[in-house]
């Protein structure tokens, strides 16, 4: 059966929620959340902690189910698509706390990532046929230009766990880039990271949007998500309580007494 196609949602639209509820235990952790992301843009929710953003992350990636709402992907619905569905549509994400494989080197993390876009299974990895040793080098060499990308190619035969910090951050960000996403879910990726790191961060997304994938951001670093943002949403228990272009952000009442706080 096809997905059902958004009757509402405008063709420009990326992402379109409507409507989302969900709740934990009689707590509503989110209550009617309605918001469109536009392809090509860098788009924020910010809020204080328990305001429920990462609970929207989580449903969105097919982590949580919703109780009542829709979400569309490039006008089709997938609210009740799983986590490897929403991957293979070109949906990816990275966490508030970094999850790399450890033992793993920083190469053979993003080659994980590229596994998605491989076609070799069981028999052509123990047959190997010409194909599959071509896909291989294809995929070795779309992980090092990642690598490059992002900063960390010298450091690729490096064991994952022994990357300071901030690198273990940039690299998974690589991984996540490596499933060719046209949505990129980032939450908090600027936690625990210097100020030298956090502008860098900056950068690669903004080059990131750049390339054409459309970025999702949680984050609390309001400088950060100022400055590199299109449009902002903001949530406060729950509830979508401003939403728009980061200067009608900063300007707005309801967000300075909820979140942002006077001088």
């Amino acid at each position: 059966m096809n997905d059902q196609k958004a009757s509402t949602a405008g063709p420009q639209s990326l992402l379109k929620i409507e409507a989302l509820y969900k709740s934990f235990g009689g707590i509503q952790a989110l209550s009617d959340v309605s918001f469109e992301v536009l392809p090509g843009t860098i788009y924020a929710v910010i809020g204080p902690n328990g305001a429920g953003k990462t609970t929207l992350f989580n449903i969105i990636t097919g982590i949580y189910p919703a109780e009542a709402g829709a979400i569309f992907y490039a006008e089709r619905e997938i609210r009740s698509k799983k986590v490897h569905e929403l991957v293979n549509r070109g949906i990816a994400r990275t966490f508030q706390n970094v999850e790399l494989f450890e033992s793993m080197t920083v190469l053979e993390n993003v080659l994980v990532g590229r596994h998605v876009r491989t076609r070799c299974g069981f028999w052509g990895a123990i047959c190997h046929f010409p194909w599959v040793r071509n896909e291989e080098q294809e995929a070795h060499q779309k992980a090092m230009e990642l690598l490059s990308f992002v900063g960390l190619e010298n450091v690729a035969q490096s064991r994952s766990a022994d990357l300071p910090f901030g690198w273990q951050r940039f690299l998974e960000i690589a991984r996540a880039l490596a499933t060719d996403p046209r949505l990129l879910l980032l939450d908090e990726p600027a936690s625990g990271l210097n100020a030298v790191e956090t502008e860098q961060l900056g950068i690669l997304l903004q080059q990131i949007r750049d390339r054409g994938v459309t970025l999702l951001l949680v984050e609390h670093d309001m400088s950060l998500t100022m400055g590199i943002s299109d449009r902002i949403l903001v949530l406060n228990q729950g509830r979508k309580l401003a939403e728009g272009a980061p200067r009608e952000i900063q300007a707005d009442e309801a967000v300075i007494n909820a979140y942002l706080g006077r001088e």
